[in-house]
Parts: structure tokens; sequence; C-alpha cells
């Protein structure tokens, strides 16, 4: 009887101890799975880190062109915008960014990891919508130097083809206004100045623009116009001989021209209009050097 109670008694123990030692394998178990998940979302979640901050480092780098190349045009149209005295209108600065910050909650290390990704992945966001911002900003500012530049060709051809220079060396002998005729003695209306010189001084042609007229012209004599464009015309009169044809393209100072003494003179000069828009103008007001 003893030895049959004995072995009871130890039957029962080595089966109370085989079921410690399976639930403890299995809670352990289960442990041990769980912490190797957690070590493999870990090693994961670090791999993600790398590349995001790879993306970050070339972005930043992309941005950084970016502001630079949009700094660069902006001052090149505020530099533009003073030589042709255009005034450009105020246009707001480009906000910054800035990244947050990964939260300092008691949360496990997975969770701070998943913050520190979740994080990053904002600031990409971010900094994907700044360059946008910049690249559209640039578009503007190129927009805005190609209507300079324009502008600026449009004020240069203005220049080129308004007169300012004078048509030949001499001293004025008659000025623009009202006079007593030299053939009648009345007064009348002198609707050019004449510049006196030797016969067969050249005269040069004070603007760009298109012979549109040579000939004999009553007592202008002969006769030469040239249209300037821009509703700018000047005209010559008492031309011993013409330099240029009808139809030509002259620059300003070609020689279009020589003085002479025909038509109604007194002695050899030159007789030289301005017109704007048809009608005569003072011709020294164009005559700045």
């Amino acid at each position: 009887m003893k030895k049959t109670s004995v072995s009871s008694s130890i039957f029962i123990l080595a089966a109370v101890l085989f079921v410690s030692l399976t639930v403890f394998s299995g809670i352990a178990g289960y442990r041990l799975y769980t912490l190797r998940a957690d070590l493999t979302r870990i090693d994961n979640i670090k791999q993600v880190n790398k590349q995001q901050k790879k993306q970050l480092a070339v972005l930043t780098d992309k941005v950084v062109k970016l502001d630079t190349e949009m700094n660069d045009l902006r001052c090149f149209n505020r530099h533009l915008s003073e030589i042709a005295k255009i005034d450009l209108e105020t246009h707001e600065e480009i906000v910054g960014i800035g990244g947050g910050e990964v939260g300092s909650g008691s949360g496990t290390i997975s969770e701070s990891m998943n913050s520190e990704v979740l994080t990053e992945k904002i600031i990409t966001r971010k900094l994907h919508s700044h360059i946008k911002q910049i690249e559209d900003d640039i578009d503007v500012e190129n927009q805005i130097s190609r209507e300079l530049l324009t502008e600026l060709e449009r004020q240069r051809s203005l220049m080129a083809h308004t007169p300012s220079i004078w048509p030949s060396r001499g001293w004025v002998s008659s000025s623009y206004g009202w006079r007593n005729s030299p053939f009648t003695g009345r007064r009348h209306f002198h609707k050019g100045i004449d510049i006196a010189a030797r016969q067969g001084t050249p005269i040069f042609a004070p603007a760009d623009g298109i012979v549109t007229a040579y000939k004999k012209n009553g007592g202008y004599g002969n006769f030469l116009v040239i249209n300037h464009g821009y509703g700018i015309v000047t005209r010559y009169g008492h031309l011993k001989a013409s330099n240029v044809e009808v139809g030509q393209q002259i620059v300003k100072g070609d020689k279009i021209a020589f003085i002479g003494n025909t038509g109604r003179s007194t002695g050899p000069h030159l007789h030289y209009e301005v017109l704007v828009n048809g009608i005569h103008v003072n011709p020294q007001r164009y005559m700045l050097k």
C-alpha cells in the first residue's frame, strides 16, 4: 500500500511539473515571438528611416538650389526694372517651412520610431509642397523677365528710331517758328530749322528709319523724307544730292545726303524738319548732341 501511495504522489507531482513547464514554455515562446516581431519591425523602421533621410537630403539640396535660382531671378528682374524705369508689383516672399519634432511621450520603442517616420513623412510632403511653390514662383519671375525684356527692347527700338543727333555740322541760320521771310519780308511760320554750311557737307541720319521719298519739291529743291516709325518723320530740303535710295533701311549715323543750294534758297544750307504724328515740332528738341 505504501509503494502504491508514493508512486501516485510522484506521478501527480510529475504531471503538475509537466503542465507547469508546458504553460511556462508556451508563455515564454509567445513572449519571444512578440519580441522578435518587435525587433523585426524596429529593423524595418530603421531601414525606412535611412531611406527617408536620404530622400530628405536630396530634397533639401534641391530646395536650396531652387531658392538660389529664385533669388537670382528676382534680383535680375529688379535690376532690369530699375534700368527700364518700370514699376513692378510687390510680390509676397516665399514662406519657409520647418519640420516637426519627435514627440517625447512615454511610448514603446516601436511607437517612437513610428512617430519619427511619420514626422519625416510630413517634412517630406512639406518639402515637396515648398519645391512646387518655388517652381511656380520661378515661372512667374520668368514671365516677368520676358515682359521686362520686351519692354526694354521696345524702349531701345524707340530710342534708336527717335532723332537725337545733329543731321549736319554747321550753324543754325534760321530757327523754328515765326520769322520774316527772306524773300517777301512778310511774317510766316518756319516749319523747320536751317543749318548753314558749305555746299557738299555730308548729312547724317539722326535715327534709324526707312527712306520713303527723294524728289524735287518746289521751293524745297531736292527733297528727302525718312520715316523712323513710331509716328516720327524727318524731312530734308535744298540738297545737292542724295546718298541713299527710296526703300533703303538706314541706321543712325548713316550718310544720307549732301548740303546744297537747290530750290528757293539764299545760300547753301540744310532745311531740316521733324514731324510727330503728322505735326511739325521744333527739330532742336531732337538735336541732343
